[in-house]
């Protein structure tokens, strides 16, 4: 599965639940790479991966380092809905995000891609759960958490970026925003 990312140096500090939530603790992990997701999930075919990413990382040179802050405990779940994560959402620097989306919503469209959604809702994903055991769980999950969690997002300072990367086919790729 290819992926495009702003990467996010951030250390979050663990919580515990007040309120119990029903679900197998095995179903629940934590997300190694936090990210800010830009593209859903996509396949590029091996003939096409060196050209998308020099294109990539033109369109994205011109831009520089951004500066983004949260808000608020988010739970989102994916389009098959087998999988919901705990996230918080982007306040700060949501304006400087949607610029990179655009950069690559329009490379995206120019290799035949889906566009990322047409409304986003920039967040950064903590937690990952496997619903296909826990169906309509995650509002339980997420007002849980979410409680205690509150107070520790009010307390995190603004995260800069400064770099994206890119998955595709069994490769990461990084580039520097404002590397031209």
């Amino acid at each position: 599965m290819d992926a495009i990312c702003p990467r996010l140096d951030n250390n979050s500090s663990d919580s515990s639940a007040k309120s119990a939530v029903i679900l197998d603790p095995k179903s629940v992990h934590a997300i190694e790479e936090p990210h800010i997701s830009l593209t859903r999930p996509f396949y590029l075919p091996e003939h096409q991966i060196a050209g998308f990413v020099r294109e990539l990382e033109s369109c994205l040179g011109a831009l520089g380092p951004i500066a983004v802050g949260f808000e608020r405990i988010s739970t989102y779940m994916n389009e098959r809905q087998d999988q919901g994560f705990v996230a918080v959402d982007v306040d700060y620097g949501a304006e400087s995000v949607q610029r990179v989306l655009d950069r690559v919503n329009h490379l995206m469209e120019r290799y035949g891609q889906r566009k990322f959604f047409r409304v986003p809702r920039f967040h950064v994903s903590l937690l990952s759960v496997d619903l296909t055991s826990a169906v309509g769980a995650m509002s339980k999950v997420g007002a849980t958490l979410g409680a205690a969690m509150d107070e520790e997002i009010s307390h995190l300072a603004a995260v800069r970026i400064d770099e994206v990367e890119c998955d595709v086919g069994n490769k990461k790729f990084y580039f520097a925003l404002g590397a031209k």
